[in-house]
């Protein structure tokens, strides 16, 4: 099969109207009135964000849901993506099938559309790039710079848990098979994210753990955060406490969401995480930025560690 048959077979069924059936040069899209349109995008590539032995499928959910977790971020709901791949000529044939069968699966069950994009051949490695869309009401998108001096900081579910599972796969370990299900599946919260959308001052959702992202808020916002490690959700799991603690600071590809409120909200937030039935915690607060981005209440942190940075 060449590129086009590839396209007509696997992905024109992905498409909604707008992609013209990946017939045309470009999608056409109409903007609702009172929305804004919100545009994320991410890049996966084997070797670095993906191993290249995972089942094919799951290689799928994973490129779509790193780009989900983007609109739970900024409170928005997707409605499509786009998707450029490379894949190696040798390997096409029996993953092309298998990846398209991933996006199905993930569109029926986060409710969007494939509308366009690109496969091309590479030479050794695969690479996926996908640049999703999502909407809000107007001036309604959460942003990273918005937290108040006296907001309180939460975040949702548990913080560790797929680091330990990326641990556990380069370790080839039968153990933790949850974490490893959490590293290959993360779990966009995008009907958190939309529920977070009147009350949150600022938000981001953790990919590149707790303390990078954490500062990042603190730096958009020019404040300060003051982190409580006693309060971070860790996951229970037969592990020393500092292993844990590690992973959830500096591990990453967690996807949970991280956002500050008013204090006022402490009701509002019970309530919705019972609703969604998903655990969110309060972890620290903002105040006026001394010296630092981050400090810690009653810690001393001494660690040299670092999040995963490409460059």
């Amino acid at each position: 099969m060449n590129e086009f048959d590839y396209i007509e077979k696997y992905f024109q069924p992905l498409t909604s109207d707008e992609a013209g059936s990946l017939k045309d040069d470009a999608a056409i899209f109409k903007q609702k009135s009172d929305y804004d349109l919100i545009i994320s995008t991410d890049t996966l590539v084997e070797g670095i964000h993906f191993f290249g032995h995972e089942n094919p499928k799951d290689i799928a959910k994973k490129c779509l849901r790193v780009n989900l977790s983007d609109m739970a971020a900024m409170g928005a709901k997707p409605i499509f993506y786009n998707l450029s791949i490379t894949v190696p000529k040798n390997k096409a044939s029996n993953f092309i099938p298998k990846f398209a069968q991933g996006l199905c699966e993930d569109q029926l069950l986060y409710g969007l559309n494939l509308i366009g994009g690109d496969l091309t051949s590479s030479l050794q490695h695969i690479n996926i790039t996908i640049t999703i869309f999502g909407e809000t009401l107007s001036k309604k998108s959460i942003s990273r710079n918005g937290a108040k001096i006296g907001d309180q900081l939460y975040v949702s579910g548990v913080l560790g848990l797929s680091k330990i599972g990326l641990d556990n796969f380069i370790s080839k370990s039968k153990c933790f098979v949850s974490a490893k299900k959490r590293y290959l599946l993360p779990e966009p919260r995008i009907d958190l994210g939309i529920s977070l959308n009147k009350i949150a001052n600022c938000m981001i959702d953790i990919s590149d753990g707790l303390i990078q992202d954490a500062s990042h808020l603190a730096k958009n916002s020019n404040l300060s955060v003051v982190l409580d490690i006693e309060k971070i959700p860790l996951p229970s799991l037969n592990l020393k406490k500092n292993l844990l603690l590690e992973a959830a600071l500096y591990g990453g590809d967690d996807y949970e969401l991280l956002f500050s409120c008013n204090p006022i909200y402490e009701k509002t937030l019970k309530k919705i995480s019972l609703e969604k039935n998903i655990a969110i915690t309060n972890i620290g607060f903002f105040e006026i930025f001394n010296k630092d981005y981050i400090k810690f209440k009653n810690y001393r942190h001494h660690s040299k560690k670092k999040s995963y940075i490409h460059f």
